[in-house]
């Protein structure tokens, strides 16, 4: 009986797309299935048309990459068949240690409107959505800060004292070295008093930036991460900024390649979160969708963009928008010494807490506060070293 359950195992996991695999780069893969290798079984019985589709898309070294993805694939494949052998039940993944809790924000209201999604290492993905200018960097640039800056109690990350470590992946130019600066420097003052130059400085070397230029770039960043993760095991956040600015006009001529790669995308980066211990967040842009079938004629509406297929790969998803405000707050708002910029987050996704909840908050120079307490400065010495 255990033989012929092996067996139908197997015979299932041969059957499976090959596009379903983490070992096959999506490209890979659609070359494969042009060539008739729908399955993984065609891949492993057919080593050659790896070879081939290596080679037809200038892959240098083709001969060696392909015996090295055969590998890979056969690997992968068989723990795909043993899957089921090693399946937790309901009970023993409650009894489990307790998860690490959520970062801890400047701002308090936005860190309990997120809750779990701040988790470290939830395997769960945070997009921030919003039309220009409504501080979807501004709230990336603080998740990083929040994330390399522990509070003073450390059993939030268990990483011990020190400065943890962030990945920021910059689509659109859209990271500032002076503004970081100016975010960390304003935490490292409300959470380490006493921090000086040396403390902004390790913070400022522990950022990781990487600037892309197009969805090519962004995939392969994204896809190549996970050996730099394993050498720096001191990162903690992982941001995106932002994922809709490469791919809204690219691959505009061919759909289903752009859902696949943008599928993969979100699959890769939450297994980062749960094999390395991150919180993963990305940023997408809003597009207005017309509804043609109103009484009242065609009526447009925002909705974030990247269409339904991504819609559904992140866990959470925070809408931010401008606060409207009456014209006495925006002349007291104006005339103050440190200007803010005030904002209201609308929890539209999430897998554990109700949508439709939202709060306030600002952009003040310290980064992004609550809105009743927003000032946000910082010590002399460490403004003027971050100017």
């Amino acid at each position: 009986l255990a033989q012929a359950l092996a067996a139908t195992r197997m015979a299932s996991v041969a059957c499976m797309d090959v596009r379903v695999l983490r070992s096959i780069p999506t490209p890979v893969a659609d070359a494969l299935v042009a060539r008739g290798c729908q399955g993984i079984g065609d891949v492993l019985a057919r080593p050659d048309m790896l070879h081939q589709s290596l080679a037809s898309l200038e892959v240098p070294n083709p001969e060696k990459r392909a015996s090295e993805l055969h590998a890979t694939c056969r690997h992968e494949a068989k723990e795909v068949g043993d899957v089921w052998a090693s399946a937790a039940s309901a009970l023993s993944l409650l009894q489990q240690r307790p998860p690490r809790p959520p970062l801890q924000l400047p701002c308090t209201a936005l860190t309990a409107l997120l809750g779990g999604a701040l988790r470290l290492g939830s395997g769960g993905l945070l997009e921030i959505c919003g039309v220009p200018g409504t501080g979807k960097t501004q709230l990336c640039l603080q998740m990083c800060a929040a994330a390399q800056i522990q509070p003073p109690d450390i059993s939030v990350y268990g990483d011990g004292p020190g400065i943890s470590g962030a990945v920021f992946i910059d689509a659109e130019g859209s990271f500032i070295p002076k503004r970081y600066a100016q975010i960390c420097g304003a935490l490292l003052a409300e959470r380490l008093s006493g921090a000086g130059e040396p403390a902004l400085e390790e913070v400022m070397r522990k950022m990781h930036v990487c600037r892309t230029y197009d969805a090519t770039e962004l995939y392969a960043t994204v896809k190549q991460l996970c050996g730099f993760l394993r050498s720096h095991p001191y990162v903690r956040a992982l941001v995106v900024d932002s994922l809709a600015f490469s791919f809204r006009h690219e691959f505009s001529d061919n759909q289903p390649q752009r859902a696949r790669v943008l599928m993969d995308i979100a699959t890769t980066l939450r297994r980062y979160s749960t094999e390395h211990g991150l919180v993963v967040a990305v940023t997408n842009h809003m597009t207005t969708r017309f509804d043609h079938g109103g009484l009242g004629g065609e009526s447009g509406f925002l909705v974030p963009a990247l269409g339904e297929t991504w819609a559904h790969q992140p866990s959470t998803q925070v809408r931010l928008e401008r606060l409207a405000e009456g014209a006495p707050a925006r002349a007291a708002r104006a005339a103050a010494s440190a200007p803010i910029v005030p904002g209201v987050a609308t929890l539209t996704k999430s897998v554990e807490r109700a949508v439709g909840q939202s709060c306030e908050f600002c952009i003040a120079e310290g980064g992004v506060r609550d809105l009743d307490g927003c000032g946000g400065g910082m010590p002399a010495p460490l403004a003027a070293r971050a100017a």
